[in-house]
């Protein structure tokens, strides 16, 4: 594939988000509430018209697939189960290095929102981060390196990365890896955008919905 084509991809899905967040400055929409996670489906929107106008590959070269029913169910599973599993697992090194705290606090920007507007605001991280992320950025770093392995860390770092921010600190973005390798290897094992957005959306739901309980606590 040709390499140029492919770096103008990268840089779509690494910096779409940003270019849609100035959009909206720009423009003077609302920084808070759902419209802004509502601006964030522009992202996927244009990795997939990029794929299919003007690499000319279907979307399933980035993971668009699904081997049936059952597989997906499995799969879902399985990789929801490693994420609850590994949270639990390396809670106490998050909370001994500080980060746990991190973390909460950038879950209290989620804690005055219904329960309605927290589901909405995990099934569109879920969607929207999976494609340009995971699906393009590993299928076509690894179809230019030849390294899966190297593809998954150039996800990683610009994940990561991109989610240093208003909401997270970089110590909360420290803690973020432990799902994102999770992702990664579930990616890797299954190539399905749509089982790596299930155990995403779903893995934020959970946070979300649990962030009033690890937040209105008073703090010391």
């Amino acid at each position: 594939m040709d390499w140029v084509v492919v770096l103008g991809g990268l840089a779509l899905s690494f910096g779409g988000f940003e270019a849609v967040s100035r959009l909206q400055d720009r423009l003077g929409r609302p920084s808070d509430g759902l419209e802004p996670h509502v601006w964030k489906w522009l992202v996927p929107a244009a990795v997939a018209g990029y794929v299919l106008a003007v690499e000319g590959r279907p979307l399933s070269s980035i993971g668009w697939t699904v081997a049936g029913p059952l597989p997906f169910a499995y799969h879902t599973a399985v990789g929801l189960a490693a994420m609850l599993g590994s949270a639990l697992l390396f809670s106490p090194l998050w909370e001994a290095l500080g980060t746990a705290d991190a973390m909460r606090d950038g879950m209290a920007a989620f804690t005055d929102r219904s329960v309605a507007e927290r589901l909405v605001v995990a099934g569109t991280a879920g969607v929207t981060e999976e494609v340009p992320y995971r699906g393009y950025a590993v299928e076509r770093v690894t179809a230019l390196t030849g390294s899966p392995l190297l593809a998954a860390a150039v996800s990683l770092v610009a994940f990561l990365a991109a989610h240093v921010g208003e909401h997270w600190s970089r110590a909360a973005a420290v803690q973020m890896a432990q799902p994102t390798v999770v992702l990664l290897a579930l990616y890797l094992w299954t190539h399905s955008l749509p089982v790596v957005m299930a155990v995403h959306a779903l893995n934020d739901a959970v946070g979300l919905l649990l962030a009033g309980d690890t937040t209105a606590r008073p703090r010391e």
